[in-house]
């Protein structure tokens, strides 16, 4: 569970993936983010109501996305809200829709109901099914039918990018 606690422990222990942008003084803008086994773990994003539209998300990334190479790291997650899909798209990252059924043993009905996208994970653990499918583009109406045909599925998308 990354809580406010993981991403302050992950502060303290990569300070350079904590990156901010200011005006005047005051904080407009941050990312934090984490390692977390063989990725980047890309955390809270945000940006002053007001700041937005002008760059400066943009730039805090590109920024990241530095410090996370220079920490040896290739390999950038992050589970976005439905509104900061389309930052994530500009930003180069890949999205992959993230699937989850609090029931054993489901993987392969998970799986039935998806007949175009490649399953690039997919894990059965403890009372959990789940199943990450790399899909071109943001799928909603796929998304959605997870939601229908599975009641309690939980989806998301997850988006990941590369860095050399």
């Amino acid at each position: 569970d990354h809580t406010l606690a993981f991403y302050r422990k992950h502060a303290l222990l990569t300070p350079s993936l904590m990156v901010y942008a200011e005006r005047n003084g005051k904080v407009i803008g941050c990312i934090l983010g984490g390692i977390d086994d063989d990725h980047v773990l890309v955390g809270p994003t945000a940006v002053a109501e007001g700041e937005r539209r002008l760059g400066i998300g943009s730039a805090m990334m590109r920024r990241f996305e530095k410090e996370a190479r220079q920490l040896h790291q290739t390999t950038l997650v992050v589970g976005a809200r439905q509104e900061a899909e389309d930052f994530y798209l500009h930003c180069g990252y890949h999205p992959n829709l993230f699937i989850q059924l609090p029931e054993a043993g489901q993987i392969e009905q998970l799986k039935q109901l998806n007949q175009h996208y490649p399953v690039i994970w997919e894990s059965e653990e403890g009372e959990w099914s789940r199943l990450m499918l790399a899909t071109p583009r943001v799928d909603r109406k796929l998304q959605l039918a997870y939601g229908e045909r599975f009641p309690g599925c939980g989806t998301q998308y997850v988006f990941i990018k590369k860095i050399v």
